[in-house]
């Protein structure tokens, strides 16, 4: 079992890569007390130690966590220790998932699909600015040339696992491994279907998954996203922005969920289209209101005038204070990419009035202020 010094070892080994006059600038970063850049001239490791010296396990393994993630490969044998200390927690994707996605690789014999290795490894790690641990090569493309495709006394568990320290290094780059082993450039199409179901097998027991996120030239393009208690399933009936009296629904296909707005429809919205994995943005929103209206192409008026329909159904201060800071702060920060802010959604639906129900509501609330659609779900 590793002690806390030696945690605090390898926690200055790392910190000692910065230079004397960053250290108080990154102490005070991390939560340390800071001091004068005299102290850390006289002698770095010294400065650093004295103020660990005083923390507990707790903030020693917090610590221990935060400078894995920020100095990535430069903190491989603190990341090691931290497994030996903390075996649970160092990695959201955990060791255990890692183990069964990359046996379940191996066993296919095929990680690089349609690339040749060093080709492939390049998309994930910059190979020329990694060191070599040969002294006949510059950089880790040497080493790898030489014994996977040279002489070939490397194994795969021993390049991934052992060289490139594939199961200890941070999530993004675990993340960003699987990602180009199912990419459209490395994966068959018809494979990519298969890998991406086996992997998800795994990651969802950590909270991940798979998701379509983009298409190029009609080839699917998936991400690693976390998996978030939001949108169950699809979203099928997105009524909002009633004006005077509320709509009346029924159920008008209980097997499918299919409900039909029989009574004031006109003054309330539905937004009828698809919402895709990326979630439903401003822009969409627009594209659907000029289709709505009849105009070809959205102009400025277009997106003003749906606006200015959505303003009409705010009822408070604090909602319209809400609705122009949203538009103010935001819109041209993220441009196509600004998400719709959707007010007075029909989150639930009862049929009678709290009268009939003899002033007990079954549902509290049937209408939210605002919902905002993100990707993924």
């Amino acid at each position: 079992m590793a002690s806390i010094n030696e945690l605090i070892d390898a926690i200055i080994y790392v910190l000692l890569e910065e230079k004397s006059y960053d250290l108080p600038t990154v102490c005070t970063k991390y939560g340390l007390e800071n001091g004068q850049e005299s102290e850390g001239i006289s002698s770095r490791r010294l400065y650093v130690q004295k103020r660990l010296k005083s923390k507990d396990q707790l903030f020693l393994l917090d610590l221990a966590k935060r400078i894995i993630n920020d100095y990535g490969s430069k903190a491989n044998t603190l990341a090691k220790l931290l497994l030996r200390l903390h075996p649970t927690g160092l990695y959201a994707i955990s060791e255990i998932t890692r183990r069964n996605i990359m046996d379940a690789l191996y066993a296919r014999n095929n990680i690089t699909g349609k690339y040749d290795l060093l080709d492939f490894l390049i998309r994930i790690w910059d190979l020329d600015s990694m060191p070599s641990t040969d002294s006949r090569f510059n950089s880790a493309s040497g080493d790898i040339w030489q014994h996977m495709i040279n002489n070939s006394d490397w194994d795969e568990n021993f390049l991934y696992e052992k060289y490139l320290e594939l199961m200890i290094a941070p999530d993004e780059v675990f993340i960003k491994f699987l990602e180009q082993v199912v990419h459209p450039l490395v994966r068959e199409h018809y494979e990519q279907e298969e890998y991406v179901e086996f992997i998800n097998k795994h990651l969802v027991n950590d909270g991940y998954t798979f998701n379509l996120a983009d298409n190029i030239s009609g080839f699917p393009i998936y991400s690693i996203n976390k998996l978030l208690d939001g949108v169950k399933g699809s979203v099928k009936n997105l009524i909002f922005a009633a004006v005077g009296q509320k709509p009346e629904i029924v159920i008008s296909d209980s097997i499918n969920n299919d409900i039909r707005i029989v009574k004031h429809e006109e003054n309330c919205l539905v937004y009828d289209r698809t919402i895709s994995n990326t979630g439903l943005y401003w822009h969409d929103f627009v594209t659907w209101w000029a289709d709505l209206n009849g105009v070809a192409e959205p102009t400025l008026e277009t997106e003003e005038q749906l606006y200015l329909r959505l303003f009409q159904t705010l009822a408070s201060p604090p909602e319209k204070l809400l609705f122009k800071s949203f538009f103010k702060c935001f819109k041209e920060l993220f441009n196509k990419n600004f998400p719709a802010l959707i007010p007075q959604v029909y989150l639930h639906y009862d049929p009678y009035t709290i009268r009939q129900r003899s002033g007990k509501p079954y549902l509290s609330r049937q209408r939210m202020d605002f919902l905002l659609l993100f990707s993924n779900k």
